[in-house]
């Protein structure tokens, strides 16, 4: 692990009581402490997007946009850190998905989303950039499987946590709980004046395909991170979207978690080295020529 990476002040995951996670999720703690400039996307169709940029060590270095899961936010304190820790060796766009933060619209799980991920991609090219690598978690995967499925101009994609399979909402007591509350119109309500998170109703939610399915029509190099003990989407999801996609695949060991609770420095440190590792050699790397 760098020396520099050593220095970023890393999130206590171990030491996150209730009141913690309902201060991160209404963006009252968390902040990014490498430099980064405010900014804002417009997706497609109109919907305006909070975004920050932090700009990597040479101009002639990758560039990733980072695109984070439901309930979270890009200043959340895991992905601050993450965006803090790639830009030591990436350019680094990190955004609100619709519906979260400080970004407008509604939230459509994953679906409209790749609207998002468009834009930030459009606006890493107009930069200048010219090697473009999405990175995704759980919804925010979701996310990015369907852009490069609809065509997005990304040269590389790593999904992390990210389902295989939309409409298999009761696997899990985790998912059969987020399932209750998306379907009640009060409990949504709550969610919305609690958190600030906004989703659209079930009625108008217009299934797309299932993220397995999108990942059998990408053609160019993608990571897929899962671990073990994955209380929303089990092992196997990690496995379909890999095998699918004939991808990489990492299976991270137990206490990896879900998403940003894998976040933690060792994990970072290979992230960022096999983003590099794709950005030099067009292919992500296998799990164990990677430090943990």
């Amino acid at each position: 692990m760098s020396t520099a990476l050593q220095a970023l002040v890393a999130p206590d995951h171990d030491r996150r009581t209730a009141l913690r996670r309902f201060l991160e999720v209404r963006g009252v703690v968390g902040q990014f402490q490498r430099p980064h400039v405010e900014t804002q996307l417009l997706a497609d169709d109109g919907v305006r997007l909070a975004a920050t940029y932090l700009p990597g060590p040479v101009w002639d270095a990758p560039a990733v946009v980072l695109l984070h899961g439901f309930g979270a936010h890009r200043r959340k304190p895991s992905y601050a850190y993450l965006a803090d820790a790639l830009s030591l060796g990436c350019h680094v766009l990190t955004l609100d998905l619709r519906g979260h933060g400080r970004s407008g619209g509604a939230c459509t799980l994953g679906d409209r989303e790749r609207l998002d991920a468009d834009a930030a991609v459009r606006w890493m090219r107009a930069y200048g950039h010219r090697w473009v690598a999405l990175v995704g978690f759980s919804m925010g995967g979701t996310a990015a499987l369907h852009a490069l499925h609809k065509g997005i101009d990304a040269d590389a994609a790593v999904v992390v946590s990210t389902p295989a399979w939309l409409r298999s909402t009761h696997r899990t007591p985790a998912m059969r709980f987020l399932d209750e509350v998306w379907r009640s119109p009060l409990k949504r309500a709550a969610m919305r004046v609690s958190t600030g998170i906004r989703v659209v109703a079930p009625e108008r939610w217009q299934a797309p395909p299932h993220p397995a399915e999108a990942a059998a029509r990408i053609d160019r190099p993608l990571l897929v991170v899962h671990g073990e003990d994955d209380h929303f989407f089990g092992p196997e999801d990690g496995d379909a979207i890999a095998t699918a996609a004939e991808a990489t695949l990492w299976r991270e060991p137990p206490g990896f978690g879900h998403a940003e609770d894998g976040l933690r420095p060792a994990f970072v440190g290979a992230l960022t080295e096999s983003l590099a590792a794709a950005y030099r050699h067009g292919h992500f790397p296998p799990r164990d020529e990677v430090a943990r």
